[in-house]
């Protein structure tokens, strides 16, 4: 949805929206509302009512009661359905109620000009009541004339009964004519107000679930795409994290690597592109993508006959295409169809943001992937042997590490020295002559796959049991950096010292611990609720902003930026928790880093 929708209904005269699912929307949203004016429109109804009460016994006295008790008795129903209606739900109900007091109010009136003769404040009283029953808008438009016409026509019948002039009574039908005009002008500009500030409403309430959207898309983005080398692969991912944030019906994609000036699609879904016998992407197209780094939108049009023989343009659909630039160079595009409306600003700038997200990813990807070749081909291992390892205090590490999450990470912890083994050291020590032997703990960071198996088989535990359940999703800032300046193996004993503290600070035989980006771990906590988790989560995060590391280039510090979400009964599920920390921990990193967030 967007502004456009807004322009649109301004320019036209039509009070119901054409498109049919935001009207039903529309009118849901009125059920409030409706309560609400009813409310408002019983309490003027029965001001008005003791008012024309007063009026005619000032003016007949006691000559004749019938019309002062009945307007008496329509202020007290409409003091009762004043109070009423704030207990009912449904709005028909009490705007049925306020039309047929309205009605019953003017009856009144037609009846003390026919029982009684006429005066001119009579006039004056029909015309007030035409003029409110018409802008409270309480039924349709349509009706709401009809209904105040017609009684306005009772009215002047009645005054045929009496002593009065044709003059007089031309003027009356002029008056009530004009008060029957200004309520429906009232009822007709008041609901088009209410529906454009729907509109508006309706169109940011979108933007802020679309930008919500958006940042966890990004997130997103970099859990799904990290260690893919590919990137034809990458671009053929973006679609359902485009999707997720941008409405359209056809998608089409190309690589523009040895294409040539006039590229094709390497990737085509929907109907809307297959019938288009142009170049996709034209020379101009493909220039001013080029240039300006930035999406592209554009409408296909037809000619259609207007009013008297006027040529119109319709649009048929619009096109939104896309850059996928790195380092400079325009590598592919995304060009996205939909036949509903244009696309917005918040459409270009989102998909272009994506786009260069994933492109960093990439470009990321593939520098830790020739950083681990080079790292093999200069000291290649026999086949037979063991990886050779380096040395982190007391956590041994790998010098060649996976750059993707699909595989357990193991780390051995030597400080860690099991009691059975040393109780039998002894004979070791007889036969052997060695002085006591310490076990090596091996320290074993699960794969993402592996740790949301577990913690979905948790999960359900922890629901069905009662018990509390919550997760620390954990970035170690600035990790990336320190892997580009110093390398990846001083980047991974930063990383080591750091996960061998969490290890030794955590439950060994329930909590687990999951690999969780490049450079982040998620810590699951079963039977800890949020608070213990935040407080965790902040003793963490002192001790390692406190914390100094070792290693060939030097001292090296890191700071946490930690998000932390539990099982609650709005949740719904594993991955609904998993995503409403990942979003505290984006918080965090929002916030200048290095603190915890919780997400409720």
């Amino acid at each position: 949805m967007s502004q456009d929708l807004i322009t649109r209904y301004k320019k036209s005269i039509r009070i119901q929206y054409q498109n049919r699912k935001l009207e039903s929307k529309y009118r849901i949203g009125q059920h409030s509302r409706g309560r609400s004016a009813s409310v408002f429109a019983f309490a003027i109804l029965s001001f008005l009512s003791l008012a024309f009460a007063f009026l005619e016994h000032k003016a007949f006295g006691r000559e004749n009661l019938i019309p002062m008790y009945g307007y008496l008795s329509v202020a007290v129903l409409a003091i009762g359905n004043l109070y009423v209606s704030q207990w009912i739900s449904n709005p028909y109900w009490p705007n049925l109620r306020l039309i047929i007091n309205g009605i019953a109010c003017m009856g009144f009136v037609i009846a003390a000009v026919y029982l009684q003769k006429y005066s001119a404040y009579h006039a004056l009283e029909m015309s007030l009541l035409i003029i409110l029953i018409g802008s409270l808008n309480v039924i349709r438009f349509p009706i709401t004339t009809l209904v105040t016409l017609v009684m306005a026509s009772i009215f002047l019948y009645a005054m045929h009964f009496t002593e009065v002039s044709v003059f007089w009574m031309v003027i009356v039908a002029v008056l009530l004519l004009s008060a029957v005009l200004i309520g429906a002008y009232l009822s007709y500009i008041l609901e088009r107000q209410r529906r454009l500030l729907f509109l508006q409403s309706d169109i940011n309430r979108d933007m802020t679930n679309r930008q919500e959207t958006w940042a966890f898309t990004l997130i997103d983005l970099n859990m799904a795409l990290s260690g893919i080398v590919d990137f034809r692969e990458v671009i053929g991912l973006l679609k359902k994290h485009l999707e997720s944030v941008i409405e359209f019906e056809s998608y089409i994609l190309t690589a523009l690597e040895g294409q040539g000036p006039k590229p094709v699609a390497d990737k085509m879904e929907g109907a809307l592109f297959e019938e288009d016998d142009k170049t996709l992407w034209s020379e101009d197209v493909l220039s001013k993508l080029t240039q300006t780094r930035q999406a592209n939108t554009s409408a296909e049009q037809e000619e259609v006959k207007g009013f008297l023989g006027s040529v119109k343009k319709r649009a048929l659909s619009y096109r939104l295409d896309v850059p996928v630039i790195s380092d400079s160079n325009m590598l592919g595009i995304i060009s996205l169809r939909r036949s509903t409306e244009p696309f917005n600003d918040l459409d270009m700038v989102a998909s272009v943001s994506i786009a260069a997200q994933a492109m960093m990813i990439f470009k990321r990807s593939t520098r830790n992937a020739s950083m681990v070749l080079d790292g093999s081909s200069l000291a290649p291992a026999p086949a037979s042997s063991p990886l050779p390892t380096k040395r982190c205090g007391d956590v041994t590490v790998t010098s060649k590490l996976s750059t993707t999450q699909s595989t357990d990470m193991e780390m051995t912890d030597q400080s860690f020295i099991d009691p059975n083994a040393q109780a039998g050291s002894g004979d070791k020590e007889e036969k052997g002559g060695k002085g006591k032997s310490a076990v090596k703990k091996s320290i074993t960071l699960l794969s993402r796959e592996n740790s949301d198996r577990i913690g979905r088989e948790k999960y359900q535990t922890a629901a069905l049991e009662g018990d509390p359940l919550s997760i620390l999703i954990i970035e170690i800032d600035g990790l990336s950096k320190l892997r580009e300046q110093d390398g990846d193996q001083v980047a991974y004993r930063v990383y080591a010292s750091i996960v061998k503290y969490i290890f030794s600070n955590v439950d060994k035989m329930k909590d687990t611990l999951g690999r969780y980006g490049q450079n982040g771990l998620s810590v699951l906590t079963p039977e800890i609720d949020m608070n213990a988790a935040e407080k965790f989560a902040e003793k963490i995060r002192k001790h390692v902003s406190k914390a100094r590391y070792q290693t060939d280039f030097g001292e090296k510090s890191a700071t946490l930026s930690i998000g932390v979400a539990a099982m609650t009964d709005e949740t719904g599920n594993y991955n609904s928790m998993v995503k409403r920390a990942d979003m505290a921990l984006f918080v965090a990193k929002k916030n200048g880093r290095n603190c915890v967030k919780v997400r409720l």
